[in-house]
């Protein structure tokens, strides 16, 4: 199994966010040596005039993998952006874990993971994926779905057999 979420992975995704045909939303992009640093997500409110909603901040490894994405989001009494939540993306030889955590205002700083996705690798073209969220006590975490994901053949193969 690969890396999936990769720098070209974010650019790619910026774009589409920006192509698409909803005029409600605007995306303005700091993009530097083809990653994406940070993306500002404006909304057009009732009197059709731009407001700004939520900023994601990038980060990568020496690879170009992502290894997290902050969302933030604007406070408009403050006039500033606020820290929301976290992705964090971890890699292993055989797959990658997602980890869900959230902002704590009070501590200024992130909470223990919230939820926990791993992705693996079971065998190729197959992917095994299970979600673990924390219980109410924040003692331990409990799995809460598992399935396993299928990746298409390719066609190729199909046509040699």
């Amino acid at each position: 199994m690969e890396a999936i979420i990769t720098a070209a992975t974010v650019l790619t995704m910026y774009f589409n966010a920006v192509n698409s045909n909803d005029a409600n939303f605007m995306y303005n992009g700091d993009i530097e040596d083809g990653r994406v640093n940070k993306i500002e997500v404006c909304e057009r409110n009732d009197n059709q005039k731009m407001e700004q909603k939520v900023e994601y901040c990038y980060e990568y490894d020496e690879q170009g993998r992502l290894t997290s994405k902050e969302m933030l989001s604007w406070d408009e009494a403050k006039k500033d952006w606020v820290k929301n939540s976290c992705l964090t993306y971890k890699y292993y030889k055989n797959g990658y874990n997602v980890e869900v955590r959230h902002w704590n205002a009070e501590k200024q700083q992130y909470e223990l993971p919230q939820e926990v996705t791993l992705y693996r690798s079971a065998a190729p073209n197959l992917t095994t994926v299970k979600t673990y969220k924390m219980n109410e006590a924040k003692d331990n975490m409990f799995l809460t779905s598992s399935m396993i994901v299928m990746e298409p053949l390719d066609n190729r193969l199909l046509a040699q057999q």
